[in-house]
């Protein structure tokens, strides 16, 4: 499989500034840093909406550092469609399971972070093709040292018509960091100066944040960081004025949340939940001319099926996660496209630490052997899955190569079962309803360790309740998917989810000797010690087990062909990640 992180990472190393394409390089920016010179990433004009090729600058003589070049208009160039982009129309997006939350600082699941991606905006995107850090709000940075320094676009308004600045950034990072929040991404921006004592009460702001004018702000760190561009996508930047003071957790009452205004492509209109969210054209959008579509609908069926079924008879427009065995229907049908994207990160089990008997790494480990996942894949993933390795994506740049599927053996895992005692009754297994390969992972597990005399519990709830308990921490196994237990993109995310103290740690797993070495990591911009660094931490992961990394999950992204303007991704919501571009071909 092509490692499309570090055949974009070698575009920018020639420039001594790769602010993207992979997940450790995404601060690497800070690598000129260190030899004191300057380093900015600026967004140009480009006529007719194509894209300059993502690090087409090369290294001028006398070691100079180039600028990297983006577009006014974010993201990639399209992969379907040509002419001029047409204005009107909708779209009915179908999905598998319900958004907790549509504020930012809350959300933690893909379906959070899709909703509050079109209502609100990003700091800083994603390229959907390259996942380079590219222009959004932040017209421009310059990296310097320790501090980056964000220009702001000067025509950036809410969707009440309320003007954005530094001000609302600053606000919502800082909104991110309060520990009264309890962001689950709180620990993204920690290595901002002065974070810590900001999170420990000592101060009542951020010292390493600075709002210099309106559209200016610095952000000085207190030590590099590899990830800190990637976590800046996750800044949607809510209005100071309208939220200071006010309760920004999860179980926030604000009136805000109920009709939210953002500086998004859309505005909204309306939440049923178990149903359709739906949004209309933000007509103050900073994108002159987007977004093309006049209105979304983003509607919740619970099963992959059904997805499929609502295809087929056109009641959707498209959908990311229809079920793999619709795949030949799918592709039959003229009215369609469909796209199978690479491998992401891994699905499994997490276990709860809190439970005494599963943080007894005999008895994970046992869970791991009992489970024949090449046959699994054979049986249930149509063909298109395959065995995990570790938690990270076969295409990412850290990938370790040198790991394979976990061994197939019974009899070890009696014998590990046998060496932690019998299993106390009532552990349960749960997996989100509808998703048809997770239940079929269920009922696999539950069929192999009753082979071994452990009678599990199995839970097939709806996704966001599921969430919720791995959050709250509340589980004892949960299918890893559904909260992430593995990372596509940025290797960074590993700390999150499996340092000590980790915001997302919801298994509560402990290593010091693994905590070093993310700590390390995250510093280092050195890309070979990074390899050498996420390689071992991969090692002690999948020796620890404290989530299985049994099985990459088959995608297929599908849309009508009426639609173009998109460009097929990994990242959450595949080809609907940049919404604000796709349109309705003229027939």
């Amino acid at each position: 499989m092509t490692d499309w992180t570090e055949s974009a990472l070698g575009r920018r190393l020639s420039r001594r500034i790769f602010l993207g394409a992979t997940a450790g390089t995404a601060a690497a920016g800070l690598l000129a840093a260190c030899g004191g010179s300057t380093t900015e990433k600026t967004a140009t004009t480009a006529s007719g909406g194509a894209t300059s090729p993502a690090g087409a600058a090369t290294q001028p003589a006398g070691g100079a550092t180039a600028p990297a070049a983006a577009t006014s208009a974010p993201g990639s160039s399209p992969t379907t469609g040509g002419g001029t982009p047409t204005k009107g129309g909708s779209i009915l997006i179908g999905t598998l399971g319900e958004a907790n939350v549509i504020n930012p600082v809350a959300a933690s699941q893909s379906e959070d972070d899709f909703r509050c991606s079109l209502i609100y905006e990003q700091l800083v995107r994603l390229d959907p093709a390259t996942y380079e850090p590219s222009p959004s709000l932040a017209a421009s940075w310059e990296i310097k040292d320790l501090t980056l320094t964000f220009k702001l676009h000067d025509n950036i308004m809410f969707s009440d018509g309320s003007k954005l600045t530094a001000d609302d950034v600053v606000f919502t990072i800082q909104s991110m960091l309060d520990k009264k929040n309890a962001s689950p991404r709180q620990s993204r921006y920690k290595a901002i100066e002065g974070a810590d004592a900001f999170v420990a009460g000592s101060a009542t702001e951020v010292s390493g944040l600075k709002v210099v004018d309106p559209t200016t702000l610095e952000m000085t760190l207190a030590e590099p960081d590899a990830s800190i561009l990637f976590s800046l996508y996750y800044i949607r930047p809510l209005p100071k004025a309208l939220l200071a003071g006010k309760d920004l957790s999860k179980a926030s009452t604000e009136a805000f949340f109920q009709k939210p205004v953002g500086a998004g492509p859309f505005k909204f209109v309306s939440w049923t939940v178990g149903a359709d969210f739906v949004g209309e054209r933000n007509e103050h959008y900073y994108q002159e001319g987007k977004p093309y579509l006049d209105k979304f609908t983003h509607r919740v069926i619970t099963d992959s099926q059904a997805l499929v079924n609502s295809l087929l008879s056109g009641d959707i427009d498209g959908s990311v996660y229809p079920s793999p065995s619709g795949a030949e229907k799918l592709k039959a049908n003229a009215d369609l496209a469909v796209m199978v994207p690479p491998f992401g990160s891994p699905d499994g089990w997490i276990f709860n630490f809190k439970n005494e008997y599963l943080a007894k790494k005999e008895v994970r480990q046992a869970i791991a052997y009992a489970l024949d996942m090449e046959q699994f894949s054979k049986d249930s993933l149509y063909g298109l899955g395959a065995p995990g390795t570790g938690p990270v994506a076969p295409g990412n740049f850290v990938y370790d190569s040198t790991l394979t599927p976990h061994p197939y053996d019974m009899d070890k895992a009696k014998q590990l079962l046998d060496q932690a005692g019998p299993a106390p009754s009532g552990i349960k297994f749960t997996v989100n309803q509808g998703n048809v390969l997770r239940e079929d992972f269920l009922t696999y597990t539950q069929a192999q360790l009753s082979k071994l005399g452990w009678e599990i519990d199995p839970v097939v709830i709806e996704y966001a309740t599921a969430v919720d308990q791995v959050i709250a921490r509340t589980f004892d196994v949960a299918e890893s998917g559904m909260v992430g237990a593995g990372i596509t993109i940025d290797p960074g995310d590993l700390a999150s989810y499996f340092q000590t103290g980790g915001s997302s740690n919801s298994s509560g797993y402990s290593n010091p000797a693994l905590d070093k070495l993310f700590d390390e990591a995250r510093t280092t911009l050195d890309i070979a010690k990074q390899k050498t660094l996420y390689a071992q931490i991969q090692q002690i992961l999948v020796e620890d087990m404290p989530a299985t990394f049994s099985w990459y999950r088959p995608f297929l992204h599908v849309v009508k062909n009426k639609f173009t303007g998109y460009v097929d991704s990994n990242l959450s919501n595949g080809l609907f990640a940049e919404l604000e571009n796709i349109y309705i071909q003229k027939s």
